[in-house]
């Protein structure tokens, strides 16, 4: 997968799904699955919707692969070190 949610865009969905679980607890409760779904596209920095349009709102240097395997590699490595700088 490459990343195709920017560092601003997955702010603003961690404060989106923290608005859709207050929804949820006042409102209708199917706002806690919108949150839900919200909340991971922003924490895995992929969502399936943008990627269908090809839309991408990420720099450059962080629509590199992003690894789905759970061994790291040197290569794994130098890409967080950029990503979180």
């Amino acid at each position: 997968m490459k990343c195709n949610v920017g560092r601003t865009e997955r702010i603003i969905r961690i404060v989106a799904s923290l608005a859709f679980m207050a929804l949820g607890a006042s409102w209708w409760k199917g706002f806690y699955v919108v949150a839900v779904v919200v909340f991971i596209t922003a924490m895995i920095a992929w969502c399936p919707v943008t990627a269908a349009f090809g839309i991408t709102t990420c720099r450059e240097e962080e629509q590199e692969e992003i690894p789905v395997d759970t061994v790291s590699t040197d290569k794994d490595k130098q890409i967080r070190e950029r990503r979180f700088k």
